[in-house]
């Protein structure tokens, strides 16, 4: 190998390395690709989930990247997807899709969801072999990122995604605040948590940790962005529906709870919620739905109460003279 060869191959695996998350590692990669010659498109999905196909439903869950919040998104490349899911070839590949020449970087060993990057164009053997080497990196550092930004416990985002994945909803919606559909953010706090934990041990924490977990997966939808937001306490970003959609998943997930039998016996859930606008700063929202879930505790717990703006700005802009 030239010594001019090694240093296009280190340029461009900086590239990658550097990157400090998932979301700006992707992002970089698709910068890259995008300048290789003979490259028209790169387009990059998250494969959620396969299901059981239904009439007029898609029969397979893909997030495409930026992020599409449609919960039943498909684009023209869908069908190459579905192909590309089922066949399920790990790695790089050059193939055609519609007689046109594509690159496929599909990563989808021991790593939830699968990852997909779908390059239409055709590259020459020197820029395909620079390809492979960028697939290898680009196959590690996801999973690097997977085990650093996912709770070991419950497999759910971890904290310190929150605030890139709220950003990019906020940018979702810059142009569209007048639209009927929105997102919301949720904080679910179990009930009487550190109770559970006194009496059974933390083992068994551990287990209703786990369980509430795969509940907020099995009621959520795949369009829906589920974290642990730390101890006993989670969150779930509710997108596209109005206020009355919001409340009812909400509702539905905090009875669902309640009925559930826990290895400690019954559990409950207080939930607050709040509105996400873009011309509010994130930490703002959270506050609302920290407000909010104070309500819920306060008025007896396994309550959802839904928020549109901080009580505590009210307070401090009011006229009111309290002396």
């Amino acid at each position: 190998m030239k010594y001019q060869d090694l240093e296009t191959a280190f340029t461009v695996s900086a590239a990658l390395l550097e990157s400090s998350n998932y979301h700006d590692m992707t992002r970089a990669l698709i910068e890259m690709l995008l300048q290789f010659q003979g490259i028209k498109t790169v387009d990059s999905y998250e494969i959620l989930a396969r299901q059981e196909k239904k009439p007029d439903e898609p029969d397979i869950l893909v997030r495409r990247f930026p992020l599409s919040l449609d919960e039943n998104y498909i684009d023209n490349n869908h069908q190459i997807i579905r192909e590309i899911a089922y066949e399920g070839r790990h790695g790089v590949s050059f193939t055609a899709f519609n007689d046109e020449p594509h690159i496929v970087i599909y990563i989808c060993e021991r790593t939830v969801p699968e990852r997909l990057v779908l390059i239409k164009g055709d590259v020459s053997d020197y820029d395909a072999e620079l390809i492979k080497g960028l697939t290898l990196i680009y196959d590690r550092q996801v999973k690097l990122f997977d085990a650093k930004e996912r709770d070991p416990l419950t497999l759910l985002n971890n904290r310190q995604t929150l605030p890139n994945t709220l950003g990019q909803v906020m940018d979702f919606y810059r142009g569209r605040e007048h639209e009927p559909l929105r997102s919301w953010v949720a904080l679910l706090d179990i009930d009487h948590f550190k109770a559970i934990n006194d009496n059974y041990g933390h083992l068994y924490g551990d287990e209703v940790l786990l369980h509430f977990a795969n509940l907020m997966k099995q009621e959520f939808r795949y369009s829906d962005f589920l974290f642990r937001y730390g101890g006993e306490e989670f969150l779930v970003i509710i997108n596209q529906t109005d206020q009355q959609g919001a409340a009812n998943a909400l509702e539905r997930f905090r009875a669902q709870v309640e009925a559930y039998n826990f290895p400690s016996g019954q559990v409950t859930v207080s939930i607050g919620c709040a509105p996400i606008t873009p011309n509010q700063p994130a930490h703002g929202i959270i506050e609302i739905a920290d407000e909010a879930l104070y309500t819920s505790k306060s008025s007896g717990r396994n309550t959802v109460t839904l928020q549109e703006h901080s009580n505590k700005a009210k307070i401090e802009n009011s006229d009111v003279e309290l002396f």
